[in-house]
Parts: C-alpha cells; structure tokens; sequence
C-alpha cells in the first residue's frame, strides 16, 4: 500500500487567532484541512490548553488569559500515528479595549456583507462587553437586529469597488476624473477621517477547481489599487482583510450550479478556497502592507457542516428516507452562519491592530 506523502495532505492553519478571554473559541477541522474527508484521519492536537473533540478544537479562556499568547499544533496523521503534515498556529487572548478614543471603521464587502448581519452583530457585542467607542462609516444600512452601516453589494468584487460594477459606480469614486477617493468619499458622507478597514471578499471572480492565485494578478492586482489608495488618503489607517468562509461541504454548491460551471465542483472549489484565503494572508505580509494590513481567518471558525443551508431531499427516487443536502448556492450562509462571522469581528475589534 502506498504510504501518503506529507506533501499530499495540507492544512491551512492561519498564523495567528484572536480569542477574546470569557468567548468560547472553537476551530474547526472540515475548514482547514484540504481532504474529501479530514475525519479518515487521527488528528492530533499539541498544545497547553483547549480541549479536542471529533470535529474541533475549543478553549475558553478566562480573563487571567488576558495579553497572554499560546501555541496550538495540528497534526493529520494515519492510523498508525505516522505525521502527515503538521501545521502551528498562535492563539492570541485579549478583552475588548476599553479606549476612550472613538474609532472610524468602514466595512466593506460583497454579499456576504450585504445583508449587514456579520457587521452589526459582531459590533454590538463588542459595544456590550464595555469596548471602546465605535463609528461604523457606509452608505448601507442593514444588521441583525441592530442597523449599521456599510458597504456591502451583492454580486460585486475587489475590481468593482475600484471601477464600478456595470452602470453602478464605485461609492468610492472620485467627483470628477478616474479613479477613487476615500477622502472624497469622507467628505461627501460627512465623515472626518477613517481609522480602520475590514473588508471581505470576495467569492466573485474566484471560480475554478484548485486554483491559485498569483498577487499580482485579479482579484489581488484590484485589491492591491483599493489598499495603495485607503493608505495614500488615511496613513494612519489599519486595513484588516477578513477570509471568506468554506463553502458548503454538503453538496450546496453541486446543488445549485450545473456540473458544467466551475462552481459546480464541489470540492474543487473548496479547495480554490482554501488557496484564496492562504493568498489574502500571504499578501497581508508583504513588505509594502505588513504594517498596516493583517489576516484574519474566518474559515477556521465557520462551521461549513452545520452553518450553511440544508434541505431533507430522499436518500434515491424509490424511498420515502430522507438526507439533508446543501442548497441555496452553497456559500451563502444560514444567520447562525454570519453570526459565526460576526464572532470573528468581534475578536478582531477586541485586539488593538498588530
């Protein structure tokens, strides 16, 4: 039997994870490992805290955890303990900042963010846990349970916030001329200044089976323009770029695209996926962001098992047992979902930029 190279298997465990001490953390396996099926696998975790179950790591830490940092090390090995490949990331613990200062955030994204949820929900928890005070900056104005503003559409990429969409212009384009302005757009919406970033994006333009993606082509030669201009107008901006989340693993994506789009192939495009988000990282650590951009990983967090919408179907044509499968679209999330999302914001408002 052919032993498995290490090589064959990877796990896309970001750097870095921004816990929030008394806030249940939990990672999970499905989203960061690149297998039809992670769970064929022992995984094994190395570390000084949390707990392993069967589909993810948790810890809660407490408040005495508070400025602390830990290692975490996954390993996916074979029935006999053989390492496979091995990946280590660190867990990072603070509380929501108390600073007196009022923050400037402008959130923007696709249709992942269209809705508002993931920005309202994740800002107002920070608001309840006694976080410093907070101005979300947009032209949209949406939210789960409580209203926000953004800029979030549905449809759009990193190039369609530089160039518009179609006949729809960028909200950031300039008056007159080419090109786009975060001054401009300051000022024309009554906003003094920006003082942080996050966007994520972006399931449009990223389809096709294992793809990779070279930085300096799309969607990260438009992203590139979109940053070069937050940090030419606002120096003092921090720009944090927040990963998209797995699609779903239950055939939600073979569900609503034909097998002849590239969006079809289940599997290929998770791992497309997992390729991006390694790429957004990637990108955040080149010499010309690193201090001013940084990665956030959302995948790891996204439950894309249980988060994303199923529907009974039965099991074949002759019986009446059903399975549940994935359906609309497959990577547009249930609330619970963008909620998972907004856990993640809410981590990264509690840390102060680094």
């Amino acid at each position: 039997m052919k032993k498995l190279g290490s090589n064959e298997i990877k796990i896309f465990l970001a750097d870095k994870y921004y816990l929030v001490s008394n806030e249940n953390f939990q990672l999970f396996y499905r989203s960061i490992i690149q297998a039809v099926n992670p769970y064929n696998y022992y995984i094994k975790l190395t570390g000084q805290v949390g707990h392993g179950y069967n589909r993810y790591y948790e810890w809660k830490p407490g408040t005495e955890d508070d400025g602390k940092s830990f290692s975490l090390q996954i390993d996916v090995c074979d029935d006999n303990g053989n390492v496979l490949s091995t990946k280590t990331t660190t867990l990072v613990v603070s509380s929501a900042s108390s600073s007196a200062a009022t923050k400037n955030i402008l959130c923007i994204g696709d249709s992942l963010t269209a809705n508002g949820y993931w920005v309202s929900y994740g800002a107002e928890k920070y608001r309840k846990a006694g976080g410093g005070p907070i101005n979300l900056l947009g032209t949209i104005e949406g939210g789960y349970k409580t209203n926000v503003k953004y800029e979030g559409r549905g449809g759009w990429q990193w190039s369609s916030y530089v160039s518009g969409f179609g006949d729809i212009a960028s909200p950031f384009k300039k008056s007159s001329g080419t090109g786009i302005s975060f001054k401009e757009y300051c000022t024309k919406n009554g906003y003094s200044n920006i003082d942080e970033v996050y966007i994520l994006m972006s399931w449009n333009g990223v389809g096709g089976s294992f793809r990779n993606f070279p930085l300096y082509k799309e969607p990260f030669a438009s992203a590139q323009v979109l940053i070069d201009q937050i940090h030419s107008d606002f120096p003092q901006a921090k720009v944090t770029l927040l990963g998209i989340p797995q699609p779903s693993v239950n055939a939600g994506l073979g569900a609503y695209y034909t097998i002849n789009q590239s969006y079809g192939d289940n599997y290929g495009q998770f791992v497309t996926a997992l390729n991006y988000n390694k790429q957004l990282e990637d990108f955040s650590k080149m010499p010309a962001y690193a201090n001013f951009v940084r990665y956030v990983d959302v995948k790891a967090q996204f439950d894309s098992e249980y988060n994303m919408p199923t529907e009974s179907k039965p099991v074949n044509n002759q019986s009446s047992v059903t399975e549940l499968v994935g359906n609309s679209m497959g990577m547009h999330p249930k609330t619970e979902g963008y909620l998972q999302i907004g856990d993640v914001f809410y981590g990264a408002l509690c840390h102060e930029w680094n």
